[in-house]
C-alpha cells in the first residue's frame, strides 16, 4: 500500500484562518472547505437551516398530493421497499409517518433476496393488486422498473417512486417520480441516502398537515415527528455510505442525537443485544445538535450490519418488524433473531472469501495483468455476494464482480474502485442484463447464464480502457506528518470537531516518522492484534506513546524492540480509571530508511 500525504494548504490560507490551531486548517484544506460560509456550516450544521426545501424535488409536490387524497379517502396504501438497511429503514420511514397520520389501511412489501431481486417485479405487483391496493411507494428502489411500472397502471393501481439510484434515459410510468438524480431536477444535494429521500417525502407530507383535514392529523406534532425520524435516516446514510457531508451531515449529526433518546423500541432493545449504553453527554442548546457518546461507527459497523444481516441470511421482514415495533417483548426476541442471523453471517461471508482468494492466488498466478475480478457459485448465497464483492475490491484494489448462479440465473453484485464507474459500464451493455441498477462504485445485475461469457468479455474490456497500473494500487491518504509536539490532548480535542466522521470526511490520518520499538506484543483472540510501545523524538525531548495495530498481530515476529518505524496512524482516547491517554491506532507501519 501506498502512502499519499496531502498537498500543504497554502501560506495564505493559514493566515486567513488564523483563529484556527495549523492542524485544523490543513484538515479544513484537505475537505475542500475554502470559505468562511463552508467552514461555519460544516463545524455548526442546523437542523432548521441546513436541510433543504423537500420541495424542491422535482415531482415531490405530485407525490404529496397523491398520498393526501389516499389519506382522506382511507385508501389502500402499500410500501415497497429494498431489503438492504437503507431500503428497510426508508420503508418504516414512511410506514410510522402514515399510521402516525391516521392511514389505517396500511402495509408493506420487502421482496426475498433470494427469490425477487431487487426493485418491484411482476408476481408482487399482481399479488398486490388482488389484495385491492390504491397506491404504492416505492422506497429505495425501482427508478430502472419500466415494464413493472407498467403493469401497475394496467392493473389499475398508482405508483409513487422515491429513489436515489442512477435513473436510465426512460423513467418508469408513475403518478410521482422523485429522486434527485433525474434529468431538470433541481435540488442542491443529490448525495441523498434512499431513506433520505423518503425522509424528505415525509417531510413534505408533514408540512401541509394542517390541510389533511383530519381530526387525528390534527393531534399530529409534525416537527417533533419529523426529528424522532432523523435516527432512522441517518442510520440509512451511514450504513448505504453515502457521503457525510453537506445535508446528510446535518442529517447524520443530529441522528445521532436522537438515536442516544430513539422512541423506537426496536433500536432501544437492537443496542442493548449489541451492548451499546447510548448516553446523552451534552443536551441540545441553542437547537445544536446533542453531544452523545456514539458516532457513525455505531450506525455503519454495529447496527447498520445487524439489520442487513435479516435480509442476507434470511428476510428484511423481521428487520423491519424490529424498527416499527410497540412491544418490548417483541422487539427484544427480534432483536436477539437479528443478533443469530448476524453471526451467521459473518460465519459465511469469511469462509467464502477465503475461497475467493485461494481462487484468485491461481488466476494471478497464470495473469499477473488481471484488471477485473470475476467470481461465482451455486454455493455462495445471493445476500452475500455484494458483501464478499466489497472485500475483495477492498483487498486487491480491482473492480469485483461476485455471483450466485442457480439454474439458468445469474444474480451479480459489483462494488468498484475510483477510476470504474460502474454504473456507467452497466448502461453501456444494458441490452445484456434482465435487470441492473445502482452507482458509482457498487451496483448489481441479472442475466441469463448463457451471457455470462459476454459480460466477462465487456468487463476486461472495460478494465483494460479505463485502468491504468496506478489505478490498481492501494493509496493510503494522509492528512499531514506531525512532529511530537502536534500529538497532544488539544489537538485531539480539535480534531472532534470534524464528527461525525464517514465517507468524503474520514476519521483524519497522520503520518510520524522514526518512532522507536520500546516493547511489543500480540492480543486480541487468535493473538491477531499488536500492542506497543512507541518512543518518539523530537530534538532533546522524548515521548512514549501507547498503540495498537488491529490486524497486524502476524507482523510481531518481524519488528523487534529497539526498531525504528514510520507509522500513520489516528489519535484515540483510551478511558481507564478515570483517566484519559492519548494513544495511537496504527493504520500502517514499515521501517523506517
Amino acid at each position: 500500500m501506498k502512502w499519499n500525504i496531502k498537498p500543504k494548504a497554502p501560506g495564505a490560507f493559514f493566515e486567513q484562518f488564523s483563529e484556527f490551531s495549523s492542524l485544523v486548517v490543513q484538515l479544513l484544506y484537505n475537505r475542500g472547505l475554502k470559505t468562511r460560509k463552508e467552514i461555519d456550516k460544516f463545524f455548526n450544521p442546523d437542523y432548521q437551516t441546513d436541510l433543504h426545501d423537500p420541495f424542491l424535488l422535482k415531482g415531490m409536490k405530485k407525490a404529496v398530493n397523491r398520498i393526501s387524497k389516499a389519506i382522506k379517502k382511507q385508501e389502500r396504501i402499500v410500501i415497497y421497499g429494498d431489503f438492504d438497511t437503507d431500503g428497510v429503514c426508508a420503508t418504516a420511514v414512511v410506514y410510522l409517518t402514515l399510521k402516525e397520520l391516521g392511514l389505517k389501511n396500511l402495509d408493506i412489501y420487502i421482496p426475498n433476496r433470494e427469490k425477487e431481486n431487487h426493485g418491484l417485479n411482476g408476481n408482487s405487483v399482481k399479488g398486490l393488486a388482488k389484495k385491492k391496493t390504491d397506491l404504492i411507494i416505492a422506497v429505495d428502489c425501482a427508478s430502472t422498473d419500466l415494464k413493472e411500472a407498467k403493469l401497475v397502471k394496467e392493473l389499475g393501481m398508482d405508483l409513487i417512486i422515491t429513489d436515489h439510484h442512477q435513473t436510465s434515459k426512460r423513467l418508469p410510468e408513475t403518478v410521482a417520480f422523485v429522486n434527485p438524480w433525474q434529468k431538470g431536477d433541481k435540488y442542491p444535494f443529490k448525495d441523498l441516502s434512499g431513506a433520505g429521500v423518503a425522509y424528505k417525502l415525509v417531510c413534505a407530507l408533514l408540512s401541509l398537515v394542517e390541510e389533511l383535514h383530519s381530526s387525528k392529523i390534527e393531534e399530529c406534532n409534525s416537527s417533533n415527528f419529523k426529528k424522532w425520524l432523523l435516527d432512522l435516516a441517518a442510520l440509512a446514510t451511514v450504513a448505504d455510505m453515502m457521503p457525510i457531508i453537506n445535508e446528510n451531515r446535518t442529517i447524520v449529526k443530529y441522528g445521532l442525537g436522537v438515536l442516544a433518546q430513539t422512541r423506537w423500541i426496536g433500536l432501544q432493545e437492537l443496542m442493548k443485544s449489541a451492548q451499546l449504553e447510548p448516553q446523552v453527554i451534552s443536551c441540545s442548546n441553542n437547537g445544536q445538535a446533542p453531544r452523545t457518546n456514539l458516532d457513525c461507527y455505531t450506525f455503519g459497523f454495529i447496527l447498520g450490519p445487524r439489520l442487513n444481516a435479516a435480509g442476507r441470511v434470511d428476510h428484511a421482514n423481521i428487520a423491519f418488524e424490529l424498527l416499527v415495533s410497540q412491544n418490548r417483548e417483541e422487539a427484544k426476541e427480534l432483536s436477539e433473531k437479528i443478533n443469530q442471523r448476524n453471526l451467521l453471517r459473518q460465519q459465511l461471508t469469511s469462509k467464502i472469501v477465503k475461497q475467493v482468494e485461494e481462487r484468485l492466488a491461481d488466476n494471478f498466478s497464470q495473469n499477473k495483468d488481471l484488471k477485473v475480478i470475476f467470481e461465482g457459485s451455486p454455493d455462495w448465497p445471493i445476500g452475500l455476494v455484494g458483501l464478499i464483492a466489497g472485500k475483495i475490491a477492498d483487498k486487491y484494489c480491482r473492480p469485483a464482480v461476485i455471483y450466485h448462479q442457480k439454474g439458468d440465473l445469474i444474480h451479480a453484485s459489483c462494488r468498484g474502485v475510483p477510476k470504474f464507474n460502474l454504473i456507467e459500464v452497466l448502461n453501456k451493455y444494458a441490452d445484456l442484463f434482465d435487470d441492473y441498477g445502482g452507482h458509482k462504485r457498487s451496483a448489481g445485475f441479472r442475466i441469463k447464464a448463457d451471457k455470462l461469457d459476454k459480460i466477462k468479455e465487456a468487463f476486461a474490456r472495460e478494465a483494460e480502457d479505463r485502468l491504468k497500473k496506478d489505478d490498481l494500487t492501494a493509496y493510503l491518504d494522509i492528512d499531514a506528518e506531525l512532529s511530537l509536539p502536534d500529538i497532544n490532548l488539544q489537538n485531539y480535542n480539535q480534531l472532534q470537531m470534524f464528527q461525525p466522521f464517514g465517507r468524503s470526511n474520514s476519521q483524519p490520518r497522520f503520518l510520524a516518522k522514526g518512532l522507536e520499538i520500546s516493547s511489543l506484543r500480540a492480543v486480541g483472540n487468535g493473538n491477531n492484534h499488536l500492542k506497543m510501545e512507541l518512543v518518539m523524538f523530537d530534538n532533546n525531548k522524548a515521548k512514549k506513546f501507547n498503540a495498537i495495530a488491529f490486524g497486524f498481530g502476524n507482523k510481531g515476529e518481524l519488528l523487534k524492540p529497539g526498531q525504528s518505524i514510520d507509522v500513520v496512524f489516528e489519535m484515540i482516547i483510551n478511558q481507564w480509571n478515570g483517566r484519559h491517554d492519548l494513544e495511537m491506532k496504527i493504520i500502517d507501519l514499515k521501517l523506517s530508511n
